[in-house]
């Protein structure tokens, strides 16, 4: 059964601004408080100091000013007008917006810090004041760096975001440097403020993955995903105390080294030859995109005949390849053996349809045994044909998030004619739903869209009594917000007495490679794991990426992503 609610009173937040004029995804944070029943805004600690609000343009002269005063720094500017005109997109989690209305009935108080270098420190007087309102948890959005009593005007102390990942990129610009070196992800932290910078106690980390076209465009996703962190741990502190502010990643709970500098914006001379390298690397993708097409085929190879469980193999560099026509795509690939015959389920996309559909075909030692035949086609796109058994009977589980909804299907005759048993969730955005049963009760595992829109970055975890439903949420989900491990990539198995989970590692790319999770905690209020190994496609130079295993009676399928030349280019 789900938990009971909290009968507390509602958590009571100060929000920290220089003005009410915030960025977008600020709002979108505010407004998620103030529709929950777990947290209120009780005040506004606003800066007074004259200098907090950036004002109207000035004169010509106030802007050449200013110009001359960053001249070191204006080729950085100029790159960030310039790929917000190319890259802006019309939902900018960064545009300035309006929040006075939506806090017009929150009190609120003038405070004008004392300032140093970069630290700003709170009189005795004004945080007297605060702590009138008897705050929870303060928020900030605004002020420098907070120094002194300023830290201790709530109870749970002071939370505020560090757009990057502070175990590898502490300072900024945010988003800036992931792009410009090339790092695979972009992280990001809410951390309870201390005395010490970047030393704060993390609450929440999650990991995106770079764009490495555009800082625009890299900071839209994760700035937007990121909005939600508050939410999230002011649930979690509602619901268990103060237990709930810790780092969820355990090695950082421990010491941790910190050999990167710290990142500032950069000088024109450090910048140029970066955006060189982006200007290059920019052209080789528009070259490859009229060249090439990047296709996803199939892997399969049989083990031992006495095997009978769902443990892969997982050298795939013995596998042999079934590649499709080069006008689609086949992916996602579930087996099944009935009656001593072994089947295959996928997804096919061709690449002229904006849907993909199921189908399915024979597989023997030497390949496909005939052609793919359809299996089930919807007015929308389906995939990832999560296959089971339950009860003698046989079930499917496609991906069906553009139609919002989790379906299950019953085989009337396995392996290619299938009936729809029921909708298990409705309402719901979930990518790859993975179902098994793991010590008496049913787990779904699946891939949430995160307010940035990525598929590929939070995991969400149901639980039932069957696989019928009805399906409950696990009251910390998402539980994983990590694009290196989130989203499923196969069947769940068992080894002995532990089960482990597939994950699709998209960090490099979309479905770049799979990382093998071992489940520590599962139940209703926990969900612990770590992992063990990946799965990468370096076993063949050719190979951009592999996303999915899966394993039935000895037979382990993959697929795999290549490179291969259009057809005006003698590609077949």
């Amino acid at each position: 059964m789900p938990p009971t609610p909290n009968s507390r009173p509602p958590l009571r937040v100060g929000l920290l601004l220089d003005s009410y004029q915030q960025p977008a995804w600020v709002l979108a944070t505010i407004d998620d408080i103030q529709k929950s029943s777990v947290a209120t805004i009780s005040l506004i600690v606003r800066n007074a100091s004259p200098g907090a609000v950036v004002g109207p343009r000035g004169s010509a002269a106030t802007r050449l000013s200013r110009w001359y005063a960053n001249r070191h720094s204006l080729l950085f500017a100029l790159y960030e007008r310039l790929d917000l005109r190319r890259f802006a997109a019309a939902d900018d989690p960064i545009r300035m917006t309006d929040a006075s209305s939506a806090l017009a009935s929150v009190p609120a108080v003038d405070v004008t810090p004392r300032e140093k270098k970069f630290s700003d420190y709170f009189d005795d007087a004004d945080v007297d004041r605060i702590l009138a309102y008897d705050l929870d948890v303060a928020l900030r959005f605004g002020f420098r760096i907070l120094r002194g009593r300023s830290l201790r005007i709530a109870r749970y102390g002071v939370w505020s975001y560090h757009h990057g990942d502070n175990l590898a990129n502490r300072g900024g610009p945010p988003g800036f440097w992931e792009v410009m070196e090339g790092v695979p992800t972009t992280g990001s932290v809410l951390q309870v403020l201390s005395e010490d910078l970047d030393a704060g106690r993390v609450i929440y980390r999650s990991q995106a993955r770079t764009q490495p076209l555009s800082v625009t465009k890299n900071r839209a996703g994760y700035f937007w995903k990121t909005s939600e962190f508050v939410i999230r741990k002011l649930r979690d502190l509602y619901e268990d105390g103060e237990s709930a502010l810790v780092d969820p990643e355990p090695m950082a709970r421990h010491p941790q080294a910190y050999s990167h500098r710290l990142y500032v914006t950069p000088k024109n001379a450090e910048l140029a030859p970066h955006l060189g390298r982006l200007v290059t690397r920019y052209a080789g993708v528009k070259l490859r995109e009229l060249a090439t097409v990047d296709q996803w085929a199939l892997a399969y190879r049989f083990g031992s005949k006495t095997s009978t469980d769902h443990v892969p193999d997982l050298a795939p560099f013995r596998f042999k390849p079934i590649i499709p026509p080069i006008d689609r795509f086949w992916a996602d690939p579930f087996p099944m053996q009935i009656d001593g015959r072994f089947y295959v389920l996928f997804e096919e996309l061709k690449f002229r349809s904006p849907k993909g559909t199921i189908r399915g075909f024979e597989l023997g030692e030497q390949g496909m045994i005939g052609d793919s035949v359809p299996v089930l086609e919807c007015d929308y796109h389906l995939s990832y044909p999560y296959t089971f058994e339950w009860r003698g009977e046989r079930f499917m589980i496609p991906e069906s998030v553009a139609n919002r909804t989790v379906q299950l299907y019953r085989a009337v005759k396995a392996p290619y004619e299938w009936a729809l048993e029921r909708v298990l969730l409705t309402d719901v955005r979930l990518v790859d739903s993975s179902v098994v049963e793991i010590d008496g009760r049913w787990w779904m595992f699946a891939g949430t869209v995160s307010r940035g829109g990525s598929r590929c970055d939070e995991l969400n975890i149901y639980y039932a009594d069957s696989p019928l439903g009805p399906w409950c949420a696990h009251r910390k989900n998402p539980v994983i917000s990590d694009v290196r491990h989130a989203r499923p990539a196969g069947r769940p198995f068992q080894v002995g007495d532990t089960w482990y989970r597939p994950a699709q590692d998209c960090s490099r790319r979309y479905g770049w490679g799979v990382t093998l999770r071992r489940v520590v905690r599962l139940d209703p209020s926990e969900f612990v794991e770590e992992t063990v190994t990946r799965l990468t496609p370096d076993w063949d130079r050719s190979l951009l990426a592999t996303h999915t295993v899966n394993a039935v009676n000895g037979l382990t399928l993959i697929d795999m992503e290549r490179r291969r030349r259009k057809a005006w280019l003698g590609g077949k």
